[in-house]
C-alpha cells in the first residue's frame, strides 16, 4: 500500500507533523498536539501499510486520517522558488517523436517559452465488492492547451521540494470548474486500469459460482420435473417448479450483486502551479482543411503534454483528425457497427445510416 503510505505522509506533513518514511509502506511521525488529539494517539505515530503480517488496517487508518482533511477539497496555489524559463528545443524533433497523427500531417509554425498553469488533482477512490479496496490517483492538466500530463506523480516529485505558497494561484474558481470534468474523466480511466485485475478476479469467481449454482438448480429442477412426469403434473408440482426457478433467478441476482464492483471517486485536493514550458504552434492538416493548434512541451518532464479527444475527453494518442480537423481518439474516429462507415462523433452524434447503436 505504497500509495496510502505516501498519501498519509503528505497529509501528516501538511498538518505540521515531522514524518520519516521507512520504506515498504512504513512511516513514523512526530505529531502536533492538535493532530494527536484528533487521531486519539500519542505524540509519536508509527504506521505500517506493507503487505505483511502485523501491518496496520489500511481501511481503518484511511478513515481516521481522513478526519484531518478539510470539509471540502482544498485548493492550494504554489510557485517555484527559482523561476526558470524553458530553454530552446528542437520542436520539430519533439513533434516527430511524440505527436502521433494517424490520418493527417502537421506543419511546425513556431515555438516559444512561456509559464503555463498546471492543475494537479488528487482523487481518492473506493472499490466496494465482496471486499473493500481504497486507493489514490492523481491527474494533472495543462489548462492553457487543455491537455494531459502523462506522469503526474513524477511531475509532483520533481517540483515538490522547490514549491512555495502563492496565494494568487489559489484563486482558480473560474478555470477549476471547467477542468474538473476533464480531470474526473481521466481519473476514472486511470482507476479502471488499476482495478482491471480486481475486475477479472471478480468475473472469474462469478463465473465459477454461477456454474455451481446452475448445476445445483439444474439437477434439482430435473428431479422435480421427472417426478411430475411420472404422473399428471398437479398444481402443487407446477408451483414447486416455478418456485425453484424464481429462487434460482434470485440467487443469481445475489451473486451478481456480490461480485459487482462499485467504484466511488472523490476529489480531495487541487494544486495550482505555473511551470516553465515551450509552446509549440503547429498547423494540423487533413486533406484540404487545416487548423492551428498550440501544444506544450513540459520543461520539467521534458515531454509533450498529451492532447485530449474533443468528444470524449480521453487520451488522443494516437491522434486522429476528421475532415473538419477535430482532435479525436481512436474510439471516436471509428466505424459504425452497422454499415462500417467511419465518422466523427463531434461532427455528428450518430451515423447517417441511422442504425440503432451507432450513437456514442
Amino acid at each position: 500500500m505504497m500509495e496510502l503510505s505516501e498519501w498519509a505522509r503528505d497529509l501528516l506533513m501538511s498538518r505540521g507533523a515531522l514524518v520519516e518514511s521507512e520504506g515498504d509502506g512504513a512511516l513514523r511521525a512526530l505529531l502536533p498536539a492538535e493532530v494527536s488529539a484528533r487521531l486519539a494517539v500519542g505524540d509519536w505515530l508509527s504506521l505500517d501499510f506493507g503487505a505483511r503480517v502485523g501491518a496496520d488496517d489500511s481501511s481503518e487508518w484511511q478513515e481516521r486520517l481522513s478526519t484531518l482533511l478539510p470539509p471540502s477539497p482544498a485548493v492550494a496555489g504554489a510557485r517555484l522558488r527559482q523561476r526558470t524559463v524553458a530553454g530552446p528545443i528542437d520542436a520539430e524533433a519533439v513533434l516527430n517523436r511524440e505527436l502521433a497523427v494517424q490520418n493527417g500531417v502537421w506543419r511546425l509554425v513556431e515555438d516559444y517559452a512561456e509559464a503555463v498553469p498546471y492543475y494537479l488533482f488528487s482523487f481518492e477512490y473506493t472499490v466496494e465488492s465482496d471486499e473493500r479496496t481504497i486507493g489514490y490517483a492523481r491527474v494533472c492538466l495543462n489548462s492553457a492547451s487543455r491537455s494531459l500530463v502523462g506522469q503526474p506523480e513524477r511531475l509532483l516529485h520533481s517540483i515538490q521540494d522547490d514549491l512555495e505558497e502563492d496565494p494568487v494561484s489559489s484563486d482558480v474558481s473560474g478555470p477549476l470548474g471547467g477542468l474538473y470534468l476533464l480531470a474526473s474523466r481521466a481519473a476514472q480511466a486511470e482507476v479502471r486500469d488499476r482495478i482491471a485485475a480486481l475486475e477479472q478476479s471478480a468475473n472469474r469467481r462469478l463465473a465459477r459460482d454461477s456454474e455451481r449454482m446452475a448445476s445445483y438448480y439444474g439437477g434439482l429442477l430435473a428431479q422435480i420435473e421427472k417426478r411430475a412426469a411420472r404422473r399428471d403434473a398437479a398444481e402443487k408440482d407446477r408451483s414447486r417448479i416455478e418456485a425453484t426457478r424464481l429462487d434460482r433467478a434470485a440467487k443469481m441476482e445475489d451473486l451478481v450483486r456480490k461480485y459487482s464492483l462499485r467504484v466511488q471517486l472523490e476529489l480531495t485536493d487541487v494544486l495550482a502551479v505555473r511551470l516553465p514550458a515551450r509552446a509549440i504552434s503547429a498547423r494540423l492538416v487533413r486533406k484540404k482543411e487545416e487548423r492551428l493548434v498550440t501544444l506544450h512541451w513540459n520543461a520539467v518532464l521534458r515531454a509533450l503534454d498529451m492532447p485530449l479527444c474533443e468528444y470524449c475527453s480521453g487520451r488522443a494518442r494516437p491522434l486522429f483528425l476528421c475532415e473538419k480537423v477535430h482532435l479525436l481518439c481512436g474510439a471516436c474516429w471509428s466505424a459504425c457497427p452497422a454499415c462500417g462507415r467511419v465518422f466523427c462523433r463531434v461532427c455528428q452524434r450518430a451515423c447517417k445510416c441511422g442504425a440503432k447503436g451507432s450513437v456514442q
